[in-house]
């Protein structure tokens, strides 16, 4: 007899686990460093209507597509679009023909400049994505979503594990840098110990296994309502102490002021990218958490609260961050080390000699980001091997917590270069430019998960409910739930929240209803967007 599928015990808890899934170090490590490396306050503003017009359409969809099918990824798109349909071998051969594009234009560069650009190295992923279309119809698009978020997890639990020791070190005292250049030493010595790296990188899967361990309600759920209000408070203790620092308010305004002469096409693109990033969007997870969503609860309603959430998160991380640092003397524009050398140094310079208890909530409450974060991705696959497979959730988590275990060991073993796994970087050369192979297997891994595959993932998923399930269908699902007198309510009557305006009837008059603003962006603007942030991600010259 099949096993009743879980639920959430109720919308708090789903959306807290939601939240708990995109707030991860995509917004309290990522979002920070783009946004110093972009000028500050004008790209948080590029960056919020980015996540209106992109993250939005784009949760809604994948939270509709999970609970009209109850099912994980691949099951849902298999589901709602029949292997057979004209649809998909539509799609399939469309990627085909990309396939022949970019490998023809792999091999002509090649020829001409001695590099494919990445280009064959693409071919190759668009050409298999488009047969296995034609195969098995739109489903695969759900298990393409599924192999990167697993992808993403093998090497985001290497992180995890980097984060475990500075938490370590922060509450032992030992965090006592003078000079960034101390802690860059100290980083260093670090992530070049294999053992050490490999052991904390076992230890974070362990700790994401053990979330799921009780399922739905007695793992996920339980866990999120107590780390996620556990986080916020963290955070908010943060910024208490930066913003009381001397020399803070810099910080703040920088944050928070906008001057749009330091924005560039880059930066709105990766302003693009990354609101599509930190959502955990593309991967799937929003289709795995929306298949155990009761029909009673409301998507849109649920989705705002996720997103608001979120984006909350990702500004409190700036003003957990920017304050301290410009009251440290620090720099802003310190990229991806920001986090792990320029921060420490910032924490250790704390009047009061309480810099390390400091430090150490700061890297707690990104353990907790993280562990979410972490968790949700695993949950994604345990999900798809519980439907596919039949496979009880133990099974599923100890099968997984093997494979992806050792994947991520090769991020582990490869940071310090290629030296420890000489075959994978020779496969890797034959399929891409120097330029996307630069650094380790770590950093190829996280570009081309972040830079190829969601964005490809995204815009399928967009394409996919915009015309192959069509918005109609999706609208239909969206409607459903404790919300349906919204169902026909203009976007700017819901904003203001005053039904008998007088511009409520000119509105509805006009054809201004909020699925049918939502049906514009997925089927028109997400796409397009997503285009131009997979085109700049592989270097194609835009034109702007």
């Amino acid at each position: 007899m099949e096993q009743q599928r879980e639920t959430w015990g109720g919308t708090i808890g789903f959306v807290l686990a939601a939240a708990g899934s995109a707030i991860g170090l995509g917004n309290i490590w990522k979002f920070p460093y783009i946004t110093g490396m972009n000028g500050g306050g004008a790209f948080v503003i590029i960056y919020l209507i980015c996540i209106f017009l992109l993250g939005t359409p784009l949760m809604l969809s994948e939270i509709a597509i999970g609970r009209k099918t109850q099912k994980n990824p691949y099951g849902a798109f298999k589901e709602i679009s029949p292997a057979g349909s004209k649809f998909s071998r539509v799609l399939g051969i469309l990627l085909l023909l990309q396939a022949v594009f970019m490998i023809y234009s792999g091999i002509d560069n090649l020829v001409d400049n001695g590099t494919n650009s990445g280009m064959i190295g693409f071919g190759v992923v668009s050409a298999l994505a488009g047969a296995l279309i034609i195969w098995k119809g739109v489903a695969m698009v759900g298990l393409f979503s599924i192999l990167t978020g697993l992808a993403i997890l093998s090497y985001y639990s290497v992180i995890g594990g980097w984060i475990l020791e500075y938490v370590y070190l922060a509450f032992s005292r030992q965090m006592n840098f003078e000079t960034v250049a101390q802690a860059k030493e100290t980083f260093g010595n670090f992530i070049t110990c294999p053992w050490k790296v490999v052991l904390l990188h076992l230890v974070f899967m362990v700790l994401c296994g053990a979330m799921l361990w009780g399922g739905i309600r007695k793992g996920v759920e339980r866990w999120s309502k107590i780390l996620m209000p556990l986080l916020l408070l963290l955070l908010i203790a943060v910024i208490i102490r930066g913003v009381t620092l001397p020399g803070a308010i810099d910080g703040v305004k920088f944050f928070l002021s906008p001057d749009f002469s330091k924005l560039s096409t880059g930066s709105i693109l990766e302003a693009l990218g990354h609101s599509f990033y930190s959502l955990s969007l593309g991967m799937g997870i929003m289709i795995t958490y929306g298949s155990y969503m009761k029909k009673q609860e409301n998507i849109l309603r649920t989705s705002v609260f996720i997103i608001i959430l979120d984006t909350i998160a990702a500004l409190m991380a700036g003003l957990a961050i920017f304050p301290a640092v410009f009251a440290m003397g620090g720099q802003p524009t310190a990229g991806p080390s920001l986090i792990f050398q320029v921060l420490p140094v910032t924490f250790n310079h704390f009047p009061g000699g309480f810099g390390w208890f400091w430090a150490g909530l700061f890297f707690l409450m990104l353990t907790i980001a993280a562990f979410t974060s972490g968790a949700s991705l695993l949950e994604m696959g345990v999900t798809f091997l519980i439907d596919q497979l039949k496979w009880s959730r133990k099974k599923a988590i100890s099968v997984l917590f093997v494979i992806i275990s050792l994947l991520g060991i090769l991020s582990a073993i490869s940071v310090t270069g290629w030296e420890n796994i000489p075959w994978v970087k020779k496969a890797f050369d034959f399929c891409f430019s120097p330029e996307h192979v630069k650094g380790n297997f770590f950093d190829v891994l996280d570009y081309i998960t972040s830079n190829w595959c969601l964005p490809l993932a995204g815009m399928m998923t967009a394409i996919f409910t915009g015309w192959l399930w069509t918005a109609r269908k999706a609208a239909r699902e969206l409607r459903e739930g404790d919300l349906t007198h919204l169902q026909d309510t203009n976007i700017l009557l819901l904003l203001s929240g005053f039904r008998d305006e007088p511009f409520y009837s000119q509105m509805i008059r006009n054809g201004l209803t909020l699925m049918t603003f939502w049906a514009i962006l997925i089927r028109f603007v997400a796409p397009i967007i997503i285009l131009f942030v997979f085109l700049h991600s592989l270097g194609i010259n835009l034109g702007f």
